[in-house]
């Protein structure tokens, strides 16, 4: 689970704060973004005792980083489509679970990217 989680985690940070496709991503020169992101919940998981295995992590960096790939995370659709997400269980519990917010400057971006899109639905979307 914890795999999935890196991977998910990863995917849904990355293309919802690019507000793209990973490779879109890849084109713009930021696919060092994504593998630092990647390796910051990598290293969460890691301090948790759910370290991803070589393969596993050589999987997802390779499926995040391949140029022309069309694949956004369901979360991006969501913010797309002015769906609520889940900012907090997807990225904010492993932010908690890193005890450091100061070692993990990508995480930190991406959550309150999220975050600010969560409170600008609530403020645009509440009927007075």
């Amino acid at each position: 689970m914890w795999e999935k989680w890196v991977f998910i985690a990863t995917a849904a940070g990355i293309t919802c704060l690019m507000r793209a496709a990973v490779g879109d991503i890849v084109t713009a020169g930021a696919a060092d973004c994504t593998l630092a992101l990647f390796d910051e919940i990598s290293s969460i998981a890691a301090s948790q005792g759910f370290a991803p295995r070589p393969a596993a992590g050589q999987r997802g960096r390779t499926m995040l980083t391949t140029a022309g790939s069309p694949f956004t995370a369901s979360m991006l659709r969501d913010i797309e489509a002015g769906r609520p997400i889940e900012a907090d269980d997807m990225l904010g519990d492993l932010l908690n679970r890193s005890g450091r917010m100061d070692g993990f400057p990508m995480l930190p971006l991406a959550h309150t990217h999220l975050k600010a899109y969560e409170a600008r639905r609530v403020r645009t979307h509440t009927t007075p």
